[in-house]
């Protein structure tokens, strides 16, 4: 198994956890860091441990040329990720790439089109699945033991904390639907294994008009592929002195049980034949950036298939232009 060569491409974003898990790993090193455009600061990602004396790069264009990585990590300002992603596939790196992967439908068409085209393998940033919490409601929901999901609630709480000012234009940002929403449409997918049909959202800011494209609450009402529903809550409500940045939480409804699983206090319970929900044993965080390196340097299929990561992209798009118009959305 070759040493694969990663190079990492913006400032903003969620890159330290890919650096998290390549500590120790001596199948792949970091060789090359670059902002996504001029005047971009990663000061945030290079002061990471792995990053100690690794180069840093005016422009990545250069950097792609001159060091001809294996990997991209792509991780910047979101309007900003799907051009890098089509400059590193057509570089023929394997991407791992921020989310969401692009903010409206054609965008999105062209980000698979330049992927596949270039026969590279591609992950999004979808980080709920490395939890352990999660990890144990998909091995119970897989164990058979609460039957088959009818109805699933799935929660996003966040302090809103200090959202940077490009957050508060639309066409930088996006929407939270398709930047923080996408986190539970995924450990929802992830947990069942089920995909979605249709979508209706709503969405609004309440508290923070200073940045107006920042939705501080949003709700999506989901229909499963197995024709059970889904619903998803987002807010950027969560107290400053509440003990973690976010509260994640879902609750999935099966034919013969319940399982509960919750982030802020690490905790997963199932019911089914008793008075009171059992707490499971969690098991440890998983390594999914490693993983998906190690498959990439041993040509394996990679651990998130990548037709996932572009389904709940265009899944959260489908939710953020239900939101504007005020009608369902079949996701085709």
């Amino acid at each position: 198994m070759k040493t694969l060569k990663v190079v990492s491409i913006g400032g903003f974003g969620h890159s330290v956890f890919v650096f998290d898990d390549m500590l120790g790993m001596k199948e792949a090193e970091l060789i090359g860091l670059a902002p996504a455009f001029p005047g971009e600061d990663i000061s945030f990602f290079t002061s990471h441990e792995l990053c100690g004396e690794v180069p840093v790069y005016d422009d990545y264009p250069g950097m792609l040329e001159k060091l001809n990585p294996d990997v991209a990590v792509i991780s910047t300002r979101l309007d900003i990720i799907p051009e890098v992603i089509m400059a590193a596939a057509d570089a023929g790196c394997h991407i791992i790439a921020e989310k969401p992967l692009a903010l409206d439908m054609d965008t999105l068409e062209r980000v698979r089109e330049s992927v596949d085209r270039n026969g590279v393998k591609l992950t999004a940033m979808l980080s709920m699945r490395s939890e352990p919490q999660f990890i144990a409601a998909k091995d119970l929901y897989d164990s058979g033991v609460i039957g088959e999901a009818v109805l699933v609630n799935g929660r996003k709480s966040y302090k809103w904390g200090s959202r940077a000012e490009w957050m508060g234009d639309k066409a930088k940002y996006g929407g939270t639907i398709p930047w923080v929403g996408i986190h539970a449409v995924d450990f929802t997918n992830f947990i069942t294994g089920l995909g979605f049909t249709k979508v209706a959202a709503m969405k609004g800011n309440f508290s923070h008009p200073e940045r107006p494209a920042c939705e501080d609450n949003c709700t999506m009402i989901l229909e499963l592929s197995n024709g059970g529903h889904a619903t998803v809550s987002v807010d950027l409500h969560r107290p400053g002195s509440g003990g973690t940045w976010g509260d994640d939480w879902i609750r999935v409804v099966g034919t013969k049980g319940i399982i509960e699983a919750r982030g802020s206090d690490l905790t997963c319970t199932v019911l089914v034949d008793s008075e009171l929900p059992v707490p499971v044993e969690l098991p440890g965080k998983s390594k999914m950036f490693r993983d998906f390196l190690l498959a990439v340097a041993g040509d394996d299929s990679i651990p998130i298939p990548q037709e996932e990561s572009f389904m709940l992209t265009k899944v959260c798009l489908c939710g953020q232009e239900s939101a504007e118009q005020g009608s369902f959305f079949e996701i085709l």
